[in-house]
């Protein structure tokens, strides 16, 4: 009974940690002022592992990035990569996967790389619908001083899957 147990808990811990990630970007990203900017931002995205797809918009200001499936990739490295490519990012619309918690007055989704802290907003109702586990959702990150990354973000949900 003991290793039935713990079999259990084993499956659902590897179940969570799979799921819990980073599974699109929309990266603002502030200095890209040509096309070979842009193209050069494109190509040192490419390189990190976890991406499925990388196109960077010079009209848009945008890096949009699907990652791929059961990737360890946080918000902190691509906004970094922005970075060492010599341009600035700024706030970023995301999708991710995680663990919600909810401690006494803040609710936070935890992936396996980073914590998102759920900022309140009573407008769109989406705060109040979020229930325990693992949950899907969509929303905006807000920018975070280049220098100080911390990987503990703050977001405004937008959509719940």
């Amino acid at each position: 009974m003991k290793k039935l147990a713990l079999l259990v808990l084993v499956m659902v811990i590897g179940t969570f940690s799979s799921n819990a990630q980073i599974q699109k970007v929309d990266q603002e990203v502030f200095g890209m002022d040509c096309a070979p900017c842009a193209y050069g931002l494109e190509r040192g995205l490419k390189k990190m592992d976890g991406l499925q797809n990388v196109r960077v918009s010079l009209n848009d200001g945008k890096a949009y990035l699907e990652l791929s499936e059961n990737n360890g990739l946080s918000l902190k490295q691509i906004q970094k990569e922005v970075k060492k490519n010599g341009f600035s990012a700024k706030k970023a619309e995301v999708v991710i996967e995680g663990k919600l918690i909810s401690n006494d007055d803040k609710i936070e989704i935890q992936t396996n790389t980073e914590t998102y802290i759920v900022i309140k907003d009573a407008s769109n109702g989406l705060n109040s619908k979020l229930k325990p586990g693992t949950v899907k959702v969509k929303g905006i990150v807000q920018d975070e001083d280049d220098k100080s990354l911390s990987g503990n973000w703050k977001i405004r949900l937008t959509e719940i899957f």
